[in-house]
């Protein structure tokens, strides 16, 4: 099984970041926690679309299950219509994360958490840290 972390950073001990579609990072690891792989979110960016151009991303990644901070309806629509599980509500660090799922203390979400605009920073969606969240 195949786990993505969305994180601020590219470590076990840098924080889960709040956004799925734009966040910085996403740490993917086995379900025993043996980290696979770090890698910049392409979506980041995207003037649009990038709750759902990231959802294809961690699909085509071979990613089982999600966990995030939170996620917006079209993303969370992608990724249930690729099997993919997604637990949201989560703080801390990535290993944190990690651990809270091992010890199976998440909630499978089965609504979105926040509208789907919800990542974009000042409105344009690429700019600085910060913003609305």
């Amino acid at each position: 099984m195949k786990i993505a972390i969305c994180s601020e950073g590219a470590g076990f001990d840098s924080a889960v970041d709040q956004r799925f579609g734009r966040c910085f990072h996403f740490v993917l690891v086995d379900s025993n926690g043996e980290k696979l792989e770090e890698i910049s979110n392409p979506s980041l960016g995207a003037s649009g679309g990038a709750g759902v151009q990231t959802a294809q991303f961690i699909a085509d990644k071979g990613v089982d299950v999600v966990l995030a901070g939170n996620i917006g309806p079209k993303a969370l629509a992608t990724l249930n219509a690729c099997n993919i599980k997604v637990y949201t509500g989560i703080s801390g660090t990535v290993a944190d994360a990690l651990s809270q799922y091992q010890q199976d203390k998440l909630t499978l979400v089965t609504n979105s958490t926040v509208s789907q605009h919800f990542g974009l920073r000042g409105g344009g969606g690429g700019g600085r840290r910060g913003g609305n969240f």
